[in-house]
């Protein structure tokens, strides 16, 4: 790079991607080749955790560097007073770039903001790829209208998708393959320096198979029926089903690592991949039963929803694994710094360069579920764990060494950890409480609903 030059910054995330389905360990998969490359010639951070278990609220602190409870704008998507991390970088000179298929970051939210372009605001063609079922689907909901559509159309819905395996609508994302297709046409048609955010949900349910993978033998017809099946049943799904979505997410994760590995040779053909930034991370994690909950509800703080992987690569990244307790709320600040951007004062993260070089003694993290009145919170020093259910006044202490699948409280047998992590906890909370901003209001239009719907949510 030469001499003044500013370095292209890339952020890849995934959408419900846990650290054990990525990391074996410290290590990389066997089977994941593109991010043992990475981990290999980048930092890898085993202890890093998401700030909400769920996308809307995760992504508040993955774009700004602040955690979701602040500024009063969980609900109503990215607020107008919390800074944004596009805007941040479009302000020092960037062309900014954002890909994704995922409708909780629809415009409507708010999270396009700052972005030159952005996927499904500047163009539909990009992310709207639709099959003739997909077209007749949206007709036949727009024509019932948004009053009726609930109850009747979600019920048919998850009624044909268990009984025949036919996902009405057609399928609610678009595949890493056609993400990437959009990114590298982006890229030939921009100068840098450029910072490109691009949100993979190959990983989030519906599972697909893939050829080549662990769920080749399995037929996208019942994987249709398992998602349905499993989002109806919950934690009363049979063993051998769940067996069966681990296989099929698995496979979703050998799929996306092939398609990183992709993206990254094309990448090095357009641009100085070797001088760039890249951060690779997850917006939660997922479960398959283990404390009773299958795939992400909101609130669920155990590590299978929060405990994420998390890679930078670049030239002032070691290559090395971190044991220091980290979350997404680092990202922001670390790649602003890195690309010698001055940090608002308002994101609360710190530069991992920083944190990776001089560690301190203990360092706490926290993560938000639901709202700062009635929901929980949980803080962790990596090696212990405190979740609070905030309208219940009930918590739950766990030894992550010592019990990694987070099986015994231990609130009344370690009081003193108990009660440091919950006096740091209470000071999280309030500090999330006295943080006001602008509540942001928000109109969800049908196209919205539907994809939401198909992808198994209720809004």
């Amino acid at each position: 790079m030469s001499s003044g030059a500013q370095r292209d910054v890339i952020l890849l995330t995934v959408d419900s991607l846990r650290y054990d389905y990525v990391f074996d360990g410290s290590t990389v998969v066997e089977s994941l080749d593109a991010l043992d490359s990475l981990a290999g010639s980048g930092t890898a951070f085993s202890n890093a955790f998401t700030n909400a278990g769920y996308t809307k609220s995760s992504f508040l602190s993955i774009f700004s560097g602040t955690y979701p409870w602040m500024f009063e704008s969980v609900q109503g998507g990215f607020g107008p007073d919390r800074p944004h991390v596009a805007d941040l970088f479009a302000d020092a000179g960037y062309n900014t770039g954002g890909f994704h298929s995922n409708p909780y970051l629809d415009p409507t939210y708010g999270y396009d903001r700052g972005f030159d372009y952005y996927m499904g605001r500047d163009t539909s063609s990009d992310v709207d790829k639709t099959t003739l079922s997909t077209d007749v689907w949206q007709f036949i909901t727009r024509q019932i209208g948004s009053k009726h559509l609930s109850d009747t159309v979600r019920k048919l819905y998850r009624f044909v998708g268990a009984k025949t395996g036919t996902q009405l609508g057609g399928d609610p994302y678009l595949t890493a393959e056609g993400i990437n297709e959009s990114v590298i046409r982006w890229v030939r048609e921009t100068s840098g320096p450029r910072f490109i955010w691009v949100h993979y949900m190959d990983v989030h349910t519906p599972y697909y198979p893939h050829e080549g993978t662990v769920s080749e033998d399995i037929s996208k017809r019942q994987a249709v029926k398992l998602f349905h099946q499993a989002h109806k049943r919950r934690g009363e799904t049979s063993e051998r089903k769940l067996e069966l979505l681990r296989r099929l997410y698995r496979g979703e994760v050998e799929y996306l690592d092939s398609r990183i590995g992709n993206l990254l040779e094309q990448l090095d053909e357009h641009l100085e991949l070797d001088e760039a930034v890249l951060a690779f991370s997850s917006d939660h994690g997922e479960a398959f039963n283990e404390h009773g909950y299958v795939y992400h509800p909101d609130g669920v703080l155990y590590d299978e929803l929060v405990h994420i992987p998390l890679l930078i690569d670049g030239p002032e990244f070691d290559a090395e694994t971190v044991e220091t307790p980290v979350s997404n709320v680092d990202i922001v600040p670390t790649l602003l710094a890195a690309a010698d951007i001055d940090v608002p004062d308002s994101c609360v993260g710190s530069d991992l360069r920083v944190l990776s070089s001089d560690p301190p003694e203990e360092r706490l993290v926290f993560t938000e579920g639901y709202t700062e009145v009635d929901g929980r919170a949980m803080v962790t020093s990596g090696k212990h764990k405190l979740i609070r259910d905030l309208e219940e006044g009930e918590d739950q202490l766990y030894d992550r060494r010592g019990d990694p699948e987070e099986t015994h409280d231990r609130t009344g047998e370690y009081t003193e950890i108990h009660d440091r992590l919950g006096v740091a906890l209470e000071d999280h909370v309030e500090m999330a409480r006295t943080h006001t901003g602008t509540e942001k209001a928000v109109d969800v239009d049908d196209d919205v609903k539907d994809r939401l719907r198909r992808l198994g949510y209720t809004e």
